[in-house]
């Protein structure tokens, strides 16, 4: 089995994709914050426009190789697909291109039943060996070291995790050990969204140093147990469909754009809180945000509502929620 061997690896559109300037976050490690503070408004704003990075994976992700590629610099890249990642664009799941660095075939990568899974903004890997530590974004998967049975004490400190970098440990008050789980509810929905309030906006980011807006719901459902999507335009192809007036909190809405050929389309998403509130990555260079639907412009683009939340049992997902809305 194949997975991500760096914290935040990033899935390109091609091995031609990047730039000079995103070398940092090719290697392995993955120099993630590096890459982003050097990015200025222009460059961030390059990698939508001109298509360059396509989503994000992180450490011990599995992922499958279709092909392997020399590009003209010697470096060698994998075209992959990410099946936790759902995609119109592969039933197999999201298709791109990574560093051959960045993946591992090993047994570390995580079983759903036996993950750890980090729950805090950030958390600190370590213990690794050659003392070794790794800054891991929200809602990376580890595989528990040790069987649940034996972590009889949930209030000890640290949790150990076998990963492809070898064993390590997370601080526990980061982490959600099997059999734990939080509430799908809104509230749930926006205590962990909040927390990413004035984080800066990052085209096709899937993790918690850069989101996008599919993206940041994509990962906030992610950690209520349901997998969306991981695209806007096919978020709004699930879900049970709500008129645009009877929204509720924890629905998302979709909202539409002409694109080039002036055909309107879905380009952009969010978490609606309620009491005429929405949390979002708004748009490259802006920072994630919640704000008032009226009034906005964003109120004029409105043109859909989807539910996943059973408002008649509380804490629990609509089914309709998995498959396409409307059937």
């Amino acid at each position: 089995m194949s997975c991500v061997a760096v914290a935040v690896a990033g899935l390109w559109t091609s091995p031609d994709a990047p730039r000079a300037i995103d070398a940092p976050a090719l290697g392995n490690p993955a120099l993630l914050e590096r890459w982003l503070s050097r990015l200025d408004d222009e460059t961030r704003l390059a990698l939508c426009k001109e298509k360059r990075l396509a989503t994000q994976v992180l450490l011990d992700t599995p992922v499958g190789i279709l092909e392997r590629h020399r590009d003209g610099h010697g470096n060698d890249w994998c075209r992959v697909v990410v099946p936790s990642q759902r995609s119109s664009l592969d039933e197999r799941g999201y298709p791109g291109w990574i560093p051959a660095a960045q993946l591992v075939e090993a047994e570390g990568c995580p079983a759903d039943a036996e993950s750890v899974v980090v729950m805090a903004p950030i958390a600190w890997l370590q213990g690794l060996p050659q003392e070794r530590s790794l800054k891991l974004s929200f809602l990376t998967r580890l595989k528990l070291a040790d069987p649940v049975p034996e972590v009889a004490d949930r209030r000890a400190s640290r949790v150990w995790v076998e990963t492809s970098l070898g064993r390590g440990w997370l601080p526990r008050d980061s982490v959600q050990l099997p059999g734990e789980g939080l509430p799908a509810t809104a509230a749930t929905l926006e205590t962990l969204g909040r927390r990413f309030d004035g984080l800066r906006y990052l085209w096709a980011g899937n993790s918690s140093f850069g989101y996008d807006c599919s993206g940041l719901v994509h990962s906030l459902f992610a950690a209520i147990g349901m997998r969306l999507p991981r695209d806007a335009h096919d978020q709004v192809e699930t879900g049970l469909p709500v008129a645009l007036d009877e929204r509720r909190g924890g629905d998302l809405l979709f909202f539409e754009k002409p694109d080039d050929a002036g055909r309107l389309v879905v380009d952009h998403v969010a978490l609606y809180l309620g009491d005429d509130r929405m949390l979002h990555a708004p748009t490259n260079n802006a920072r994630i945000e919640c704000r008032r639907l009226s009034g906005s412009r964003y109120e004029t683009q409105l043109c859909a509502v989807r539910r996943f939340l059973d408002p008649g049992d509380p804490g629990t997902a609509i089914p309709a929620g998995t498959i396409p809305a409307g059937t």
